[in-house]
């Protein structure tokens, strides 16, 4: 599955939290996580603002280990996150074949990318990060190239002709680029922190955007929960699931938990 439109869905969310009390601050910049005794205050803004909070959770995307970092939380984690910028690339559809209503999404495994349907009849193809592409880690996430490149635009879309034949390559670029949130192993980390007070929902790398309620559920559960003073690293936390009353152990999400060796290292998670 997917998102066609990640804008709207997003502002959807946002109603939808706003609509239970949440507020937004657009525009501006975290510069501190304050912090005394082991206990997050809250946090200062570039404007000199102060926000009080006795809770301060990480949400920030790829910009998620510069967070921990401030908040001096990075070095007690046994898994971290990174920023990874990532390539996806438009091609139209072959001739003959409405890709966007009767096309689905497929993870080409063997020729390690992810297609799927785009709006205007276009497929939108994507990496699932073989060992033989470089990997460009992003050490500001606020300054990275953002435009389409021949050399990765030539890898993906010609590794899709190879799936699908009569694919025509047009003679222009076409595409998005932007960040990945990666953790060690590309699975997220859902946690606490060495900081009390301080929560981590981060390392999302490309796959997570749907499992948004069910990962906002977690946290809250996990956040009462230790602020209740339960032991999470101790004694991980056991989640039931709204709908399917299904039980989650929170401690495979674990800043603290080994590689897991079974994991697809991509955005397949």
């Amino acid at each position: 599955g997917y998102v066609s439109d990640p804008q709207l869905s997003s502002h959807n969310l946002q109603v939808a939290a706003e609509a239970n009390g949440g507020e937004f601050l657009f525009n501006n910049e975290i510069k501190e996580i304050r912090q005394e005794d082991g206990k997050v205050l809250g946090v200062t803004l570039k404007t000199g603002e102060q926000i009080d909070a006795p809770i301060v959770v990480n949400v920030a995307g790829p910009h998620s280990f510069v967070i921990n970092r401030m908040a001096g939380v990075e070095e007690e984690m046994n898994i971290k996150t990174k920023a990874l910028r990532h390539e996806v690339h438009h091609v139209p559809s072959p001739e003959g074949f409405d890709f966007e209503k009767d096309g689905f999404h497929t993870s080409d495994g063997d020729n390690y990318i992810y297609f799927r349907p785009e709006t205007g009849n276009t497929i939108l193809i994507g990496s699932e990060d073989p060992l033989c592409d470089p990997k460009e880690w992003i050490e500001d996430p606020d300054n990275y190239n953002n435009q389409v490149t021949e050399s990765q635009w030539r890898a993906q879309v010609y590794r899709c002709a190879r799936r699908i034949p009569d694919l025509k390559i047009p003679s222009r670029t076409s595409g998005v680029v932007d960040l990945y949130d990666v953790s060690d192993d590309w699975i997220p980390i859902y946690d606490k922190s060495a900081l009390r007070g301080f929560y981590m929902a981060i390392g999302s790398s490309g796959n997570q955007f749907k499992n948004a309620p069910v990962a906002g559920h977690c946290m809250a559960e996990l956040i009462d929960a230790c602020e209740k003073g339960h032991d999470h690293d101790a004694n991980p936390l056991k989640v039931k699931t709204v709908y399917t009353g299904l039980e989650l152990n929170m401690g495979f999400y674990s800043r603290n938990r080994e590689i897991n060796p079974n994991s697809s290292f991509s955005v397949n998670g």
